[in-house]
C-alpha cells in the first residue's frame, strides 16, 4: 500500500512538473509570436500620445492667440470710445462758446 501511494505521489509530482514545463514552453512560444504585435502597439500608443500632446499644444497656442486678439479688440474699442467722447466734448465746448458769444 505504501508503495502504491508513493508511486501515485511520484506520478502526480511528475505530471505537475511536466504540465508546468509545457505551460512555460507554450507561454514562451506565444510571447515570441506576439512580441512584434505588442511592439507595434507600443509604437502606435507612443505616436498617439505625441499627437495628443501636439494637439494640446496647438490648442493652447490658439487660445492664447484668441485671447490676445480679444484684448487688442477691447483696447481698440476703448480707444474709439475715447475718441468719440473727445469729439463730443469738443463739439459741446464749441457750442457753449458760440452760445456765450451770442448771449453777450
Amino acid at each position: 500500500m505504501k508503495k502504491l501511494l508513493t508511486m501515485f505521489a511520484v506520478i502526480a509530482l511528475t505530471a505537475s512538473l511536466a504540465a508546468t514545463a509545457a505551460e512555460s514552453r507554450l507561454e514562451n512560444y506565444v510571447n515570441k509570436k506576439l512580441s512584434p504585435i505588442t511592439d507595434k502597439e507600443k509604437e502606435f500608443n507612443e505616436k498617439m500620445e505625441a499627437q495628443q500632446k501636439a494637439n494640446e499644444q496647438k490648442q493652447a497656442e490658439y487660445k492664447k492667440q484668441q485671447a490676445e486678439r480679444q484684448a487688442k479688440m477691447e483696447q481698440q474699442r476703448k480707444e474709439a470710445q475715447a475718441r468719440r467722447q473727445a469729439t463730443k466734448d469738443a463739439i459741446q465746448a464749441e457750442k457753449d462758446y458760440w452760445n456765450n458769444m451770442i448771449k453777450k
